[in-house]
């Protein structure tokens, strides 16, 4: 086992390549096998109507829609990415989720490279695993959401961001390929998720500040340039996309960013996200109390003498500044009262090159003998962190990836709509016309399944995603509508009770998840 890991571990090539296929081998394996699922379609159904109208040559194919309606709840970054994907591997689920894997995978080795600069070779190799190994990204990397392409757009504009501020660039190549990896984060998270990876961000760039402003390094001016030039870039194309679809659109369905922030019925959520999203990526968040401490002012003496009261790339100031980041980023989540741990995720990204910190320290000095690595508490610390030896914790994280990927992940998408929608199929007849509201809100890919299992038997279905608040003063004779009716919603009283729709006649019924939905026929006015 040692020499294969020596083996591994003597060329940076190899831990790439390890890298790459450790990330395979949890991302890829049957990652289309099951359908749509929880939210998923309201990033793959836009995408391939997406694709679909700029095959067709449409004047507004950069809008999403689905269903007809323009869909403007989210930036529109996963959607291009989702429909990219689609145009090289075609409409499938695994076209959909395959953004998620790659931006994970690609996370894992933007971790690797950085912490390989910052704390050397080989202890790189060990931020990269702990990227890639850490089971609550799992999920959001193998499914067709915003977030792991969010993490990686946000990751990467943070790890830019302290590379620049603590440390001397090598070469001026260097110093503009950190720069561009640093525009391209800001406006890739800005077209990702908006402002939800700014407190990151910022929390990032003050603490790498307050880090350079400490040993008297300030910024360079070009640096601020850029990043208040890549922000308004990506603010200012936002704003452009926003403007295209208010004029395009016509019927618009929007959700403001204030939507999610102090939600009454979250204070609880809010006040406990940073414990939450710190739990939920143990162990490797233990990695957060090594930067501090007596052992690591020790640490940082000698730093000090050996490189100077001036240095800029000491390693215990770069691991300080990831882990104040990481810690101010979750209080100003807090304080934007955001309560849902999944705008936590980007923390993987300044907490995982902190492994790199600590398995530097005990390759180096060991946590035992006159000179450790750490003290007190802290040898013990180290060894549940790495579960017991550094090469334990990798092979053990994988059987439990090997039993997500085969075990948990089926159970947790056995809720997808596409069985109901295939049932469903069989109810539309060739030229039918359905409206659906609430069940687009809730589980979209039981429409679109229905309508491609309608076209594969050869029958013509348009569907219609329209809310009461614009619905069309026409209406198409035998109309159909897809109502919810269930413990949350009951649309059939609601279209029951609206003269324009007269007698609703029910057709079909069915259930997803814990949604029960009816197939009506609208009768006359």
């Amino acid at each position: 086992m040692n020499a294969a890991i020596s083996w591994v571990c003597a060329r940076r090539w190899r831990q790439a390549l390890l890298l790459v296929l450790v990330s395979a081998a949890i991302f890829l394996p049957r990652l289309g096998a099951t359908g749509l699922s929880m939210s998923e379609g309201h990033r793959a159904i836009p995408a391939w109507e997406m694709l679909e109208d700029a095959r067709a040559g449409e004047a507004h194919w950069l809008v999403p829609r689905m269903f007809e309606t323009a869909y403007l709840r989210k930036p529109p970054g996963m959607l291009w990415a989702i429909a990219g994907s689609t145009a090289v591997f075609g409409e499938t689920e695994f076209a959909a989720r395959f953004p998620s894997a790659l931006s994970a995978m690609l996370l894992g080795l933007a971790v690797w490279w950085f912490a390989t600069r910052w704390f050397g070779s080989p202890w790189g190799l060990a931020a990269g695993l702990a990227q890639v190994l850490l089971p609550v990204t799992w999920p959001s990397a193998r499914s067709a959401e915003i977030e792991s392409l969010h993490m990686l757009t946000t990751g990467v504009a943070c790890l830019a961001i302290t590379d620049a501020l603590t440390r001397n660039p090598i070469t001026l190549r260097f110093a503009l390929s950190t720069h561009a990896l640093l525009v391209l984060g800001i406006v890739g998270t800005v077209l990702t998720k908006g402002p939800a990876g700014a407190p990151f961000i910022v929390a990032t760039f003050l603490m790498c500040w307050r880090s350079g402003e400490r040993r008297g390094r300030f910024p360079p001016l070009q640096f601020a340039l850029i990043v208040t030039a890549a922000t308004v870039a990506a603010l200012r194309l936002f704003a452009e996309w926003d403007t295209t679809i208010a004029q395009s659109a016509g019927r618009v369905v929007l959700q403001g960013v204030s939507d999610f922030m102090w939600e009454p019925s979250r204070l609880i959520a809010i006040f406990l996200l940073g414990l939450v999203v710190i739990a939920t990526m143990l162990p490797a968040s233990l990695a957060l109390m090594f930067p501090f401490g007596p052992d690591c002012n020790a640490e940082r003496q000698q730093e000090l003498i050996r490189w100077g009261p001036l240095a800029r790339h000491a390693e215990t100031d770069i691991a300080r500044c990831l882990a104040w980041s990481g810690v101010v980023s979750l209080l100003l989540l807090t304080v934007f009262g955001v309560g849902n741990p999944r705008y936590g995720l980007p923390l993987c990204a300044l907490l995982t090159p902190l492994i790199a910190y600590v398995a530097r320290g005990m390759g180096r000095r060991g946590l035992k003998g006159p000179a450790p690595a750490f003290v007190g508490k802290r040898p013990a610390i180290a060894q549940a962190m790495f579960l017991g030896r550094p090469w334990v914790w990798p092979v053990v994280l994988l059987i439990g990836a090997a039993v997500y990927v085969g075990v948990l992940e089926p159970d947790r998408r056995a809720s997808s709509g596409r069985d109901a929608g295939i049932a469903l199929a069989a109810a539309l007849p060739d030229g039918a016309e359905l409206w659906a509201d609430e069940m687009v809100e809730a589980r979209p890919e039981v429409l679109y399944y229905a309508v491609r299992e309608a076209a594969r038997q050869g029958r013509d279905v348009r569907v219609r995603w329209l809310k009461p608040s614009f619905l069309p003063a026409e209406q198409p004779g035998g109309l159909l509508l897809l109502l919810r009716e269930d413990e949350l919603v009951d649309e059939v009283s609601q279209y029951g009770g609206m003269p324009r729709f007269g007698s609703l006649e029910e057709i079909a019924r069915g259930e997803v998840h814990k949604y029960t939905f009816v197939l009506v026929r609208a009768g006359l006015r």
